[in-house]
């Protein structure tokens, strides 16, 4: 088992938040893994963490379980300044050894959407109506102008207001769409 567990010698008694801290969130189940996550992720980082889990420890060498072999063959690059990071974390380890295998994806709160509403089709400015009257053919004329109708729509409803200057008083800088105009 890992060393990290293991409680130090202390002049007072431990309190009650730290002997749980220290027994980790898996404490009831059944096959502990051999890093708790709180450390795994500390020593490792969030990115490689997310992308690999420790399987076991046995005689200094630590098993980690990784996404694809892409990640394993970095990691095996890596291996000498984890395991001087594991150890940085108490953990005596002396050697990594990588597996493929599959990892569950990081808990992540569902996407939220800025709009529900679909909002109703924009008027058409009058130099983009004279562009699209200009076509030919009457049945793509009428798909561009309810298509830039649609555009211009969202455009507006998910746009944040425009102002003219910043906080700081200063003039905003224009949109690359609109031309540019003089700063104040």
């Amino acid at each position: 088992m890992s060393r990290a567990r293991r409680r130090r010698s202390l002049y007072a008694p431990e309190g009650l938040d730290a002997v749980l801290e220290r027994a980790g969130e898996d404490r009831f189940a059944w096959r502990r893994p051999p890093v708790a996550d709180r450390v795994w992720t500390a020593a490792m980082g969030p990115r490689i963490a997310e992308r690999s889990r420790p399987i076991a420890l046995e005689r200094g060498v630590l098993t980690v379980r990784v996404a694809t072999s892409v990640w394993a063959s970095e990691l095996s690059l890596l291996a000498p300044s984890l395991i001087a990071r594991l150890r940085d974390e108490g953990l005596r380890v002396n050697e990594l050894r990588f597996r493929v295998g599959p990892i569950d994806p990081p808990a992540r709160p569902p996407e939220r959407r800025t709009s529900r509403a679909i909002p109703a089709p924009a008027r058409l400015p009058r130099e983009l109506a004279a562009a699209i009257a200009r076509v030919a053919d009457d049945g793509l004329k009428e798909a561009i102008a309810l298509a830039a109708r649609a555009n211009l729509a969202w455009q507006e409803h998910t746009s944040p207001p425009e102002r003219d200057a910043d906080e700081d008083g200063r003039a905003a800088v224009a949109p690359r769409s609109e031309p540019s105009r003089p700063r104040r």
